[in-house]
């Protein structure tokens, strides 16, 4: 989940900038429209795009999506039944006391399925961008000061290491005869006995890599990069290939009435 895998491949060669505007393009888009069918085609995109070009594995891709498909399957169905006891005059299905009107069905399924391609666009850009990368990145193309820049680096670097810090602190409270897991008020207690350990550990970790920026001279003088980011011919020819796959991909969704501004129509479907 949210990790960075290790590949050498065209995507992970991409600029990050590049690619990160691209995703805030797509996000705009993606908010857009109120049908599910561009939502699920760019799901469907993002995977197809991150297996071939970041050469990752589809079964290692969908295995750091799989809790956030939970998370968009429990939104859905918790959605399904909210609207369900709402009464719609323009009913379309009924069940017992559950009413859903057509709107009902698509608002749920496009808001669903949103999620899930926010999601699958920032796990395939952590996936196949290099928190080094990232950082010369917005120095480089972004203009961002250096000092800001590392501190940045090293909070995202932090990041990936607090699940296994999560096991490491457990270990250590079962082992003085804490079980996090023993009893219903134990499971609920054990996310505050975390709390505290894992700031401790947050402040200690903070306080050395501060002391290791001051002491290399950190904003005090220009610098030099051992490794530059920079935007070549690639990034634009991948930007223009997002563009174009895109482009054509909503206009064929408006000629077949799949793609609207506005959750006031009614004619997709008939």
């Amino acid at each position: 989940m949210f990790s960075y895998i290790d590949q050498d491949s065209w995507l992970h060669r991409r600029n990050p900038t590049m690619k990160f505007v691209l995703m805030l393009a797509v996000t705009v888009v993606i908010c857009l429209s109120y049908y599910p069918i561009l939502p699920i085609s760019t799901v469907v995109l993002i995977v197809a795009l991150t297996c071939i070009g970041g050469r990752i594995s589809p079964k290692v891709f969908l295995g750091q999506l799989k809790a956030f498909i939970f998370i968009a399957a429990v939104f859905m169905v918790s959605m399904t039944v909210l609207r369900g006891l709402s009464y719609s005059p323009d009913t379309l299905y009924a069940w017992g006391p559950f009413t859903w009107s057509r709107m009902d069905l698509i608002n749920i399924l496009t808001l669903g399925f949103r999620i899930m391609a926010f999601v699958a666009m920032s796990v395939a850009f952590v996936a196949t961008t290099r928190p080094r990368d990232i950082v010369l990145s917005l120095i480089g193309q972004c203009k961002l000061d250096p000092v800001r820049g590392f501190a940045i680096m090293a909070a995202y670097r932090f990041l990936p290491e607090l699940q296994d810090h999560v096991q490491t602190i457990r270990l250590a409270q079962r082992i003085r005869g804490i079980e996090s897991n023993d009893g219903l008020l134990n499971r609920l207690a054990s996310p505050f006995r975390l709390i505290l350990p894992l700031f401790c550990l947050a402040a200690r970790r903070g306080d050395s890599i501060a002391c290791a920026m001051e002491s290399r001279g950190l904003g005090g003088t220009e610098r030099t990069y051992c490794h530059e980011a920079r935007i070549d011919s690639g990034d634009w020819v991948f930007a223009a290939g997002v563009v174009v796959v895109y482009a054509a991909l909503i206009i064929a969704l408006v000629y077949m009435g799949a793609f609207h501004f506005s959750v006031n129509v009614q004619t997709f479907g008939r």
